[in-house]
């Protein structure tokens, strides 16, 4: 959605009647654009172009350009403009803010008695809009829906981006070392975090919830300043956009729908960008809507359209006050949660965790480890020494991680397996694989019978083919749900609110 300072810039444009966009477009030679869109209309035009002998893509921003004389004068309105100007008085809104900003450059221009043509006002405009509200030069970056990461590697270095259709590519933006050093101070601003020469290693939530991590100067990072963003994406993916995107079928789905009601504990595993906790955040639209919620993490990136949900994040030190996942977790489990929630598991509170599952908390959590083998060998040695006769208390294991295909980067779930206990003598682990990924059809294979599914059904006191049963009626669910292209997440989590409570209404409703 293009933000509200661009909608009312688009307005403006509408009016002055301008004929043609005010970005000039000319493809070099030995070059061919492969994918085109407006992030905004007339303004701000990004093309995917292709060399045609080495193949390598490029991500280009195109914005009105400025002639040197337009940026000079650009610049001085800029400096009066930020005189003028205060945005923090408390209670203005967005739109507020805008009036402002264009009531003060109005003035600004009555001031140097300047009367100029409707382009390049609209132009001025533009810039004004994206400096004053926005990021400057990453702008594109952080509105472009299509993008997953944005890297800066420092000083003269083209920033690059990984794209959900072309996956990694460069772009035509770079910076200079003053340039670069602004902008990770704006950053550092924006994300409310201080960086600075003695504090140049800054971990960050930026306002849109997109993780920041950045570096400050060239003691730390030797090729200069950098930054990486980790795009958050507004609307959470729910089942059915993992169904859509082929990362699950609508049998492995139900399959933990079964798991989740039960208080089974799960994991989703896997390497760097497999897209671990965007599963997570999808699965746990099972969790029963009248159930207690407590979530941890170090930045928020779980969304739950649940009610009865507890989100805490930890504290860095404030006066030597600082406030870890160990301390939140402790303090959880005095707040008599039906679900726990660990964003990601990487130090002492794994122990915890395990504690709280082996008492009767469900747990949930995402934990970077390649397969099965790697988590379990993680899990038992330092720093998190989880004894092996808490780890079977876990209940089912997803692996996730990235294929490419032609070019294409595509999630997939490798294999989905499950911890049965602990062998009496040898002490290993009992490990079921139920589900794997066939590369070959891009499809999910049946390897065994779920023991967990035998276990519920212990659980409930029925047989085991009743809760068969009630696995292909969810799995039906989720497909009818797909099949009518229902995929926003308030919709998706209310029906399946609407099951828990009503089974059969739920059905009709979309039949």
């Amino acid at each position: 959605m293009i933000p509200l300072h661009y909608r009312k810039l688009i307005e403006v444009y509408e009016r002055f009647g301008i004929e043609k966009p005010l970005v000039d477009v000319e493809v070099p030679e030995g070059y061919e654009v492969i994918d085109e869109y407006w992030l905004i209309p007339n303004f701000m035009l990004i093309q995917i172009r292709k060399n045609v002998d080495t193949l390598e893509r490029v991500y280009h921003v195109i914005e009105p350009p400025l002639a040197r004389n337009e940026l000079e004068l650009i610049s001085l309105i800029f400096d009066d403009l930020r005189k003028k100007v205060v945005l923090k008085e408390i209670g203005i809104g967005e739109e507020e803010k805008v009036k402002i900003v264009v009531s003060t450059l109005i003035e600004v221009l009555d001031d140097y008695g300047l009367r100029m043509r409707s382009d390049l006002t609209m132009k001025l405009l533009y810039y004004l809009m994206r400096d004053f509200f926005g990021y400057g030069a990453i702008e594109a970056f952080l509105i472009d829906p299509n993008l997953e990461d944005i890297s800066c590697d420092g000083y003269d270095i083209p920033v690059y981006v990984f794209h959900r259709k072309h996956g990694s590519m460069k772009t035509n933006v770079s910076f200079s070392k003053e340039e670069l050093d602004s902008l990770v101070l704006l950053l550092g601003q924006k994300s409310g975090k201080h960086v600075s020469y003695a504090n140049p290693l800054v971990d960050a939530t930026l306002p849109d919830g997109s993780r920041i991590q950045i570096t400050y100067g060239t003691e730390v990072s030797t090729r200069g300043s950098s930054f990486t963003i980790r795009r958050f994406r507004e609307k959470p993916f729910t089942p059915i956009d993992l169904i859509h995107y082929g990362t699950f079928n609508a049998g492995l789905l139900a399959y933990y729908w079964l798991l989740i009601e039960n208080k089974m504990n799960v994991m989703v595993i896997g390497e760097t960008a497999a897209g671990k906790t965007t599963t997570l955040n999808a699965l746990l639209m099972f969790i029963p809507p009248e159930a207690k919620v407590v979530s941890i993490e170090d930045t928020r990136e779980i969304q739950l359209h649940h009610e009865n949900w507890i989100a805490e994040v930890t504290r860095t030190g404030i006066e030597g006050q600082e406030i870890d996942m160990y301390d939140l977790l402790r303090a959880a489990l005095r707040q008599r949660p039906d679900y726990i929630v660990v964003g990601e598991v990487r130090g002492k509170e794994a122990m915890t965790l395990f504690q709280a599952m082996s008492t009767g908390h469900a747990g949930y959590a995402t934990f970077h480890a390649g397969d099965v083998n790697q988590l379990i060998y993680r899990l038992e040695n330092p720093p998190l020494n989880v004894p092996r006769v808490m780890i079977q208390f876990l209940d089912s294991i997803a692996v996730q991680f990235m294929w490419s295909y032609r070019g294409i980067r595509k999630r997939r779930v490798r294999e989905i397996v499950e911890i049965v206990g602990l062998e009496p003598e040898s002490k290993e682990l009992l490990i079921n694989r139920v589900f794997q990924w066939d590369p070959a059809s891009d499809e999910y294979v049946q390897l065994a019978d779920s023991k967990k599914l035998e276990k519920i059904a212990v659980i409930q006191g029925v047989d085991l083919i009743d809760v068969v049963e009630e696995l292909r009626r969810r799995k039906e669910f989720l497909e009818l749900m797909y099949k009518r292209g229902i995929r926003d997440y308030r919709e998706v989590t209310k029906l399946i609110h609407t099951y828990y409570r009503n089974p059969e209404k739920a059905l009709e409703v979309l039949k």
